[in-house]
């Protein structure tokens, strides 16, 4: 078979970068930055202690591969090439299972490797953000769900684009079986969310805390740290912990349930030698990717680094909102908004809020609905 030949990056290939291009960039030179000059190479030390030599090496591995494909996307924004399609497809897909597996792995070595299940910060404050807070063990686990639910997602927009080539010659019950089947399997992970911890974002910004306190006084499990409430960066965290309140449900039903429901009832069809290039293969998706992952793993590694003394704690939060605010941008420039149909978010966060804990069901309804409403509307 004849090869099928994309060229890339030529949209983007001009003098002004895409603000998230321009982010990423910004983020990963100043964080090089700060390890490379750190006193006493503190930093770089992070990865060379003996002690949890197994996190530090995963830890390793995965910023590399973080910083691989910065430096791939940030060069090839300003270079036209041209790729084989097929050959592209697969590149993605590996570059997508290591990173995400690398990731999953970095966190579990760390909640395992150090001693932060006896860590308890003070009630309202997150050792992600808080300066003297310590990231516990519940953190680390509850963000190792949400990184297995991405590596689930994205080897699921990889495979729908194979599972649709040829689905105009089936039948409409065999196909709609089919994208049932899939939107359930990459949906299932979410039957499992009680099994992991759960920690609220709004535990962070609430003020009236003297009932967590009265709890707080009789419970001895682990050692108490953080900061007392009248930090002079409240304000500057209160206000970052909304921002990724809304950034989460965003994430949940735009982006995750309703980027994946929507793809289930598309009506695309793929043929092995189109050209047009697959969600997952796109030089947008590649930026949002990578950033989300970014975001995942950055927000333990940057409190590490003020531990260590290589940040201080307001340089900290600049990366933190840096990140966060360049994700943002990447999915609002990136074509994953023009792949979600609103109906299908709208129906998803309205379950969520009122049938709440019941992801897996809200998502298959959801998917119903949105598939037969639109064949009633096309009717």
């Amino acid at each position: 078979q004849r090869p099928i030949i994309i060229t890339m990056w030529s949209s983007t290939n001009n003098h002004h970068p895409p603000l998230s291009i321009s982010g990423l960039n910004l983020f990963f030179t100043l964080l090089l930055t700060s390890l490379t000059l750190s006193n006493n190479a503190s930093g770089l030390k992070l990865f060379t202690h003996p002690h949890g030599r197994l996190h530090r090496l995963t830890g390793l591995f995965h910023l590399l591969c973080l910083l691989y494909g910065a430096l791939f996307l940030i060069y090839n924004n300003h270079h036209t090439q041209n790729v084989v399609k097929n050959d592209w497809q697969m590149k993605c897909l590996v570059y997508d299972i290591t990173l995400g597996t690398s990731g999953i792995i970095t966190t579990l070595t760390a909640a395992s490797s150090f001693p932060h299940r006896h860590i308890l910060n003070r009630p309202g404050e997150s050792g992600t953000l808080a300066k003297r807070a310590i990231v516990t063990q519940g953190e680390m686990v509850e963000h190792s769900f949400y990184q297995g639910v991405n590596l689930v997602q994205v080897v699921y927009l990889h495979l729908v684009t194979w599972a649709l080539v040829g689905e105009e010659r089936l039948e409409v019950v065999v196909v709609f079986g089919k994208r049932f089947g899939m939107l359930l399997l990459v949906t299932l992970p979410w039957a499992i969310r009680k099994r992991f911890p759960v920690n609220s974002f709004s535990a962070n910004w609430r003020n009236n805390t003297v009932e967590m306190n009265k709890n707080n006084r009789h419970d001895n499990r682990g050692i108490r740290v953080g900061t007392e409430k009248e930090s002079k960066y409240l304000w500057l965290i209160n206000g970052m912990y909304r921002f990724k309140k809304w950034q989460y449900v965003f994430y949940k039903h735009v982006i995750l349930h309703g980027l994946n429901i929507s793809v289930a009832s598309s009506h695309q069809s793929y043929k092995n030698d189109d050209t047009t290039l697959p969600l997952p293969l796109t030089p947008q998706w590649r930026i949002f990717w990578l950033l989300l992952n970014t975001s995942y793993v950055m927000e333990f590694f940057l409190q590490s680094l003020v531990k260590r003394q290589v940040l201080s704690q307001k340089f900290m939060m600049v990366l933190n909102a840096l990140l966060m605010i360049s994700a943002s941008i990447a999915s609002m420039e990136s074509n994953v908004l023009g792949q979600v149909k609103l109906e299908a978010a709208l129906i998803s966060l309205f379950l969520n809020f009122y049938n709440r804990g019941h992801d897996v069901l809200n998502t298959m309804v959801t998917f119903i609905i949105v598939h037969f409403g639109n064949k009633f509307i096309r009717m």
